[in-house]
């Protein structure tokens, strides 16, 4: 089955997957869609990458009953925030079927068909009665393994022991551990297996490849310096594989507006982003997937022949990424990048300063201070930790009076990453100002508060009015209460 197309589902859902931008399935949906839309009761190694929440969507809403009025399908994630996630995924789904999804709330009736929550948010539901598990045809445990980790082992047993007999059990697990192996056979037993990854395949003849593995909000800054610098080397051009092809028209956007030119192919396979000038024959010096490649098909495809391949993926994708790497016999590697020009800028600052410091200043009374803590750290620790605090906060000197400070706010904070060194090497090296007259730096989740000395407050408003920070545009501005 290589399109949704054979799976037989409503044009409605069809409709709904070709305006997400869904053009084929992956080996796992391939396999798994059919026997879950009969009502069979599955198990299978997949973990986030491999497709496995499209894939049970499409199977349940295949096999749900618009016309039920009580809850018919249970699906379990490890933790409340990804049952919210895969609540909003399934949601689109089943709407076109006129089914409904509702996360489960501990103190408020839910009758939604789709039920999805985390194993204690579930226990919770059941015992103040706002959940039922009799009506249930369908209970879907996605990441039996993690759960297990995370201490919901008893919860999971006690919700998967009240589902009904004859429901249907999809058990989904990122590693087979014996424990895990033995728990689904008591609650599922006889299973039919997910195969979907062959144990015999031809290798990949790119024997090592690279990856990147944070948010996705970070990729962006590191694959813009890592095609500039492909680029410049080779001469020759990149590619870089995406998933969905809205998803690809807007990264190609985007390295369009930081000066890399790229468009999306022409041919078939729209969700390449071709950046540079392709010559007819030759293969890509850079294959960079944007995200995990869903499964063996499409890892060979993306990054097959080329000269270096990289894979930008989330946390949570990298066990799938290892479980298609081993059949291909690939090694993985973490990517090393350069630091962004703002931290070099900062540290040749900060490296100024301890130079000059270590050369003319009397250090005998520190070493003196420090001599009790070598017994616990390493020279290069307590220098580090003493940098540390020079950089979170300057040092005045007592001989002069203290300036008069204004705030400044930045919108970049804790959630992109930024620490005071990046603020200060920022502030140094765009307006510039000496590091004296930096003071207080409040770094919150989504914004950071800066004090610097009030005579040089709207040059240093002005100078980086354009200016980013990690990757995320600085928006600075006096501070308001």
């Amino acid at each position: 089955m290589n399109t949704f197309e054979d799976f037989k589902l409503d044009s409605d859902l069809l409709q709904v997957l070709a305006g997400l931008g869904y053009r084929r399935p992956t080996a796992l949906q391939q396999e798994a869609v059919p026997v879950i839309a009969r009502g069979t009761t599955v198990m299978g190694v997949a973990a986030a990458g491999s497709g496995k929440t499209l894939a049970y969507g499409l199977g349940l809403a295949a096999r749900l009953d618009p016309e039920a009025t009580a809850p018919q399908a249970l699906v379990l994630l490890a933790t409340d925030d990804a049952a919210a996630a895969t609540a909003d995924a399934l949601t689109r789904l089943m709407r076109s079927r006129g089914l409904t999804v509702a996360l489960a709330q501990p103190r408020s009736h839910t009758a939604a068909d789709v039920v999805v929550a985390s194993p204690s948010l579930a226990m919770a539901a059941l015992e103040h009665s706002a959940i039922k598990l009799d009506t249930l045809s369908a209970l879907v445990v996605d990441g039996a393994s993690v759960m297990v980790e995370l201490g919901a082992a008893e919860s999971l047993e006690a919700l998967a022991s009240q589902a009904p007999k004859d429901a249907q059990r999809v058990f989904l697990t990122s590693f087979l551990a014996r424990d895990i192996e033995d728990w689904i056979e008591r609650h599922a037993r006889r299973a039919r297996r997910l195969n979907w990854i062959p144990s015999e395949v031809e290798p990949l003849s790119t024997k090592a490849v690279e990856y990147w593995t944070a948010p996705r909000a970070t990729w962006l800054p590191i694959l813009t310096r890592l095609l500039k610098s492909a680029l410049e080397k080779s001469g020759g051009y990149s590619t870089v594989h995406c998933r969905l092809e809205p998803e690809a028209r807007a990264l190609a956007d985007q390295l369009a507006v930081r000066g890399i030119a790229a468009h999306c192919a022409d041919d078939d396979a729209s969700t390449i982003v071709r950046c540079g000038d392709a010559i007819e024959g030759d293969t890509s010096s850079l294959a960079v997937s944007w995200g995990s490649p869903a499964d063996l098909a499409s890892f060979r495809t993306a990054l097959g022949g080329a000269d270096r391949c990289v894979v930008f993926l989330e946390p949570r994708e990298l066990a799938h990424l290892q479980q298609l790497a081993g059949p291909l016999t690939v090694r993985l590697t973490a990517l090393k990048t350069a630091p962004p020009p703002e931290a070099l800028r900062s540290a040749r600052v900060t490296h100024e300063q301890l130079r000059d410091a270590a050369a003319n200043r009397d250090l005998e009374p520190y070493m003196l201070l420090l001599e009790p803590l070598l017994d616990e750290f390493t020279p290069v620790q307590l220098a580090a930790a003493a940098t540390a605090l020079f950089r979170e906060q300057s040092p005045v000197s007592a001989a002069e009076p203290l300036p008069a400070w204004t705030r400044l706010y930045f919108a970049v904070g804790r959630r992109d990453g930024i620490r005071p060194a990046d603020l200060v090497g920022a502030i140094t090296g765009e307006a510039p100002i000496s590091g004296d007259r930096i003071g207080r730096i409040e770094i919150k989740d989504t914004y950071t508060s800066v004090e610097v000395a009030a005579s040089v407050a709207d040059q240093v408003i002005k100078s980086l009015a354009t200016a980013t920070i990690r990757g995320r545009p600085a928006n600075v501005r006096v501070f308001r209460e």
